[in-house]
């Protein structure tokens, strides 16, 4: 503590006197989302070779009570005055102090940690400058559930956390505003993010699509998820069981049957083929047959004609 109040009489005595050390703040407003790092920025004058035993840096967060972030002491680190707020996530890049750089790394940011920050140096002089952090949480992901009750009741509830406070807004298909039939419950964490849950209850005897709008004004941002509700069965849901199973089992029986018609057609095929051919065989063959005997025929009344000559001769 004796060490912050005598950087901070330092400070105020060169303050008036500036034009030999001045701090800057490239970027004086920083902004973070949850759960991210942040690393904040001042530089100061360095003139050659950095001597770190001259060199004090201090961060501190301006709340109702001052907290100590971060102390680096005639070059070397002081963690025991260092606010609970902030133990195990502060980081100082002590490279880039070379470079005439106080980077400061704020990791897993929390909504606590926005608010006022000052950056202090003193080397060969002293000043400081002010810098803002602000931190958003925006509801990034939304939880969905439908759940059908009775008499064709339907619940949708939609959940998501973040901060500021949203309102939740429902539509229908035709993007009409349902939200008065909704219920919306707010609950703080302990990071104070708002746990925000939204149900909507509606009957429906057909299926239908509904959209539930987490709206966060502070940051003028929307997310939305879209919910179906799927109406399976005709009546209850017993009879859709069956209803749905019967519908497969005539499918089978129907692609089954198709199979075997085929089956059959094809065998039906091969036997008529097989019967033409038969057919085909005897018919040449009783063709050879009459063949034969007309011949045989003619052969006969040959004989018969020269037997008659031979008469006439002898005659």
């Amino acid at each position: 503590m004796e060490k912050a109040l005598l950087l901070y009489i330092l400070v105020f005595c060169w303050h008036f006197s500036y034009a030999l050390f001045t701090v800057e703040a490239p970027q004086s407003l920083y902004t973070v989302e949850h759960g991210n790092n942040v690393t904040m920025e001042c530089t100061f004058p360095v003139d050659g070779q950095l001597k770190f035993a001259d060199l004090s840096v201090s961060w501190e967060k301006k709340d109702e009570l001052r907290k100590q972030v971060y102390v680096l002491h005639k070059g070397k680190e002081d963690f025991q005055n260092q606010h609970s707020d902030f133990k195990g996530r502060i980081k100082l890049w002590k490279e880039n102090l070379n470079l005439g750089q106080s980077l400061l790394q704020i990791t897993d940011v929390k909504l606590r940690d926005a608010g006022f920050y000052r950056c202090i140096i003193g080397y060969e002089g002293a000043d400081y400058k002010t810098i803002s952090l602000k931190v958003k949480a925006p509801y990034r992901t939304i939880t969905q559930r439908v759940v059908s009750t009775r008499d064709n009741e339907w619940k949708l509830t939609c959940r998501s956390e973040g901060y500021p406070r949203a309102k939740v807004i429902w539509q229908n298909r035709g993007y009409e505003d349902v939200t008065g039939k909704a219920n919306t419950t707010y609950e703080i964490g302990n990071d104070q993010l708002y746990h925000v849950t939204s149900t909507l209850t509606i009957k429906s005897r057909v299926d239908e699509i509904f959209y539930c709008i987490f709206w966060n004004e502070e940051l003028q941002e929307n997310t939305s998820a879209i919910l179906h509700v799927a109406v399976v069965f005709p009546e209850d849901s017993n009879d859709g069981v069956l209803w749905t199973e019967s519908r497969r089992f005539v499918g089978t029986i129907l692609i089954l049957t198709a199979c075997f018609g085929s089956v059959l057609l094809f065998m039906l095929c091969i036997r008529k083929a097989r019967a033409n051919k038969d057919n085909r065989t005897p018919m040449a063959s009783s063709s050879i047959a009459k063949l034969s005997k007309d011949n045989d025929c003619r052969d006969g009344s040959f004989e018969d004609e020269e037997l008659k000559y031979i008469q006439i001769e002898k005659t």
